[in-house]
């Protein structure tokens, strides 16, 4: 179904969010945000908020096929959206989106070698989110 917003622009907030935020504002910097980050072949990463999962494409990439990659976010408008764009090449680990919540994280302890919290402090400002994050990895945040 497509909706106008205040913007008159076409589409879901979701598909407005990855047509026009995303390219300007999140493509350039995810694969810099990815080497900064670096993860290892065989890693598992988690991308907390990870919207329509452009960063988490790219660190799918990096950890590859022996890895394992998790996209956790509260929306599943975001969540629906990253599915479909999903195209992980033959190298790259797969993918496994997750709804739900970074104040309670839906993981066993140790679950992950190293997170990434791309956006989340734009839409929370609660020092509380580190603990659950840090309970579900294995070595210390990069």
């Amino acid at each position: 179904m497509t909706e106008f917003y205040d913007w008159r622009i076409p589409g879901t907030w979701v598909e407005i969010y990855d047509a026009i935020f995303i390219p300007a504002m999140i493509a350039a910097w995810s694969p810099r945000l990815a080497e900064l980050v670096d993860p290892r072949p065989g890693e598992r990463v988690l991308d907390v908020a990870c919207g329509t999962g452009d960063w988490t494409r790219c660190v799918a990439a990096r950890v590859g096929p022996q890895g394992r990659v998790v996209g956790l976010d509260i929306s599943p408008e975001m969540l629906a959206l990253a599915r479909r764009k999903d195209g992980a090449g033959p190298g790259d680990a797969p993918i496994e989106w997750r709804e739900g919540s970074a104040d309670a994280l839906p993981f066993s302890d140790a679950a992950f070698d190293s997170d990434v919290t791309e956006a989340l402090a734009d839409y929370v400002g609660s020092d509380g989110l580190v603990y659950p994050i840090e309970a579900v990895l294995a070595r210390a945040r990069k």
